[in-house]
């Protein structure tokens, strides 16, 4: 549960870049793979263990990482644009589900914790009155099931998607890890001048 909460929840990101913004956002771009799953060209499905996809424009960046054979809908995805900072850049944004499905999976997740406490008051004000409680009480049972379902699938999901954000990870660092130029090198000193003596007369 634990786990679940941590991966619902979002996680800021700011990576300094010695490439310039325009710079590093082409770079990001041409490590994509393809803009959707369903896109990747047939030849890499049998040659690669995970793929990059999603987009990198002037509008921002929406990536992942992915198994090509895998489908996922709660994977680790990467919000973010490049800013300036100095001569360079620094990429700005947030790991975290789509919100399409974060914002969904939250509201049917309150939905049923509520409606689990309104069977439970029904129960309490039929037994309060007399009337009969056989259906909210089955209420009381199905509604924990259906919600430990839900979330059982959805831990499933985040375990399988462990190691596509590790991978997501490591390929934005290799792809922002850009050398600089080479330090100039110490100019060598001079030999201190040499003083000839004149002879000491004897």
């Amino acid at each position: 549960m634990r786990r679940l909460l941590t991966a619902w929840r979002t996680e800021r990101v700011s990576i300094p870049c010695r490439m310039p913004p325009h710079t590093a956002l082409h770079h990001i771009a041409t490590g994509i793979d393809a803009p959707t799953q369903y896109r990747l060209q047939q030849h890499l499905w049998a040659e690669v263990d995970f793929m990059i996809i999603g987009r990198a424009d002037q509008d921002g960046i929406r990536i992942c990482a992915a198994r090509p054979h895998i489908t996922n809908d709660l994977r680790t995805y990467l919000f973010a644009r490049f800013v300036r900072e100095g001569s360079g850049s620094r990429l700005e944004g947030h790991f975290g589900w789509r919100p399409s499905q974060r914002i969904p999976l939250t509201a049917v997740v309150v939905f049923l914790v509520l409606a689990w406490f309104a069977a439970l008051g029904f129960v309490a004000r039929s037994l309060y009155v007399g009337y009969p409680t056989e259906q909210a009480v089955s209420y009381l049972v199905v509604i924990p099931i259906a919600l430990a379902g839900l979330l059982g699938m959805a831990a499933l999901c985040v375990r399988i998607a462990r190691s596509e954000a590790a991978h997501l990870r490591s390929w934005l660092t290799d792809r922002l890890d850009v050398p600089g130029p080479p330090p100039p090198r110490p100019q060598p000193t001079p030999p201190p001048p040499t003083r000839i003596r004149p002879p000491s007369p004897t």
